[in-house]
């Protein structure tokens, strides 16, 4: 299932460098992306017109990609400025041209816009969605680390996983998950024609404060890795997050942002009083019955490269639990009119991904 005319996050940006070009696959069609002479992202398909070698096993050159097979160039509008075995004087001829993609960097991740006009006007092209709240890159307030895996499941079913709220005390039951409740509906929610956002209560561990502050070796822990800052540290005075206050029985939640941005770009934002941890997830149709799943981890604590390991190990946990079960779910293909799962009113998110891209089949936009 694919939808057209829509932005697709389909690498990193930290994956693109200044003097090499990288194939990406999407929905089936292989991409090449390499950076112009001032630095900006461009795409187009990743086939030499010639005799169909990969261009993402050439080099660059100025800005300009040369094929490694035979040296054709093209340039940063995909026409091929030079083939060398030609005589002095002999045209290029007009389909040595490559087909290019629209392609822009941004939130850390290089976008290309899928569709399927061969005249596609640029102008007519939107701009990227108007995502909000990633933190920006060097931002000393947040400690950040990305990567990717690949999951043989469909990209709509990893979109549908990671918004789905009443999974986490199952699959997640060894991570994260001890402290969820089994009803778990919305605070809020909105949609628009391409966007869903929703807003959750949010427990947390209730031994979290004590074993990150509440005892001097994990004080001596913060002191080592931390970064320093004042709000690093408890305010003695205040009375530690994870404990009841005043004989209540539950500790104080915290909040859950969900938004996903139309194609696949889904932050989760989880806020607490003393910490927040932001997680961008973005899964790349691959075409072939496999999904890339790209992504970056933000965090407001413990800022210090030395904690990357312990952070990067539990993200990587967290993941496979979702991929053991995602990877499991039949139909391979969600079925978007119902007729193959069960949905209840705890499946909202579920359920308002699905309208959304029923709006956007009606509309001639899903294939």
């Amino acid at each position: 299932m694919q939808l057209l005319n829509a932005w697709y996050a389909v690498a990193l940006a930290s994956g693109l460098q200044p003097d090499q070009p990288l194939t990406v696959h999407l929905h089936g069609q292989a991409l090449v992306l390499w950076r112009g002479a001032d630095g900006a992202p461009l795409a187009a398909q990743d086939r030499c017109p010639h005799k169909g070698a990969s261009l993402g096993r050439g080099c660059l050159v100025e800005g300009r990609l040369r094929c490694g097979y035979h040296g054709w160039t093209f340039n940063e509008q995909g026409e091929c400025v030079e083939i060398p075995a030609n005589r002095q004087g002999m045209n290029i001829p007009h389909r040595s041209h490559l087909r290019p993609y629209p392609c822009q960097e941004g939130h850390g991740f290089v976008w290309v816009w899928w569709h399927q006009q061969a005249d596609l006007d640029p102008s007519t092209v939107p701009p990227l969605p108007p995502i909000e709240h990633v933190p920006a890159a060097q931002d000393p307030g947040w400690r950040t680390m990305e990567g990717s895996a690949v999951w043989s499941a469909h990209w709509l079913r990893i979109l549908e996983g990671f918004i789905d709220l009443t999974h986490v005390p199952y699959v997640h039951k060894g991570t994260f998950g001890g402290a969820a409740a089994d009803e778990l509906y919305p605070a809020e929610e909105s949609a628009t024609a391409d966007s869903l956002y929703a807003l959750i209560d949010t427990p947390r561990d209730r031994h979290y404060r004590s074993d990150q502050a509440g005892n001097p070796l994990s004080r001596l822990k913060r002191t080592l890795l931390g970064s320093g800052h004042p709000e690093d540290e408890p305010d003695p005075a205040d009375p530690a997050p994870d404990q009841p206050a005043d004989g209540a029985d539950a500790a104080p939640a915290g909040v859950q942002h969900l938004n996903l941005w139309m194609a696949n770009f889904l932050l989760i934002r989880v806020v607490f009083k003393d910490f927040s941890i932001y997680l961008c997830l973005i899964p790349v149709p691959l075409g072939d019955g496999r999904t890339q799943l790209l992504w970056r981890h933000f965090r407001s604590f413990l800022r210090s490269p030395l904690a990357d390991g312990a952070a990067l190990k539990r993200v990587r946990r967290f993941l496979e639990e979702d991929r053991y079960i995602v990877e499991s779910m039949q139909p391979f293909e969600p079925d978007l009119d119902g007729r193959e799962d069960l949905l209840l009113a705890s499946d909202s998110m579920t359920l308002g991904l699905r309208k959304l891209l029923r709006a956007k089949r009606e509309a001639g936009l899903v294939r």
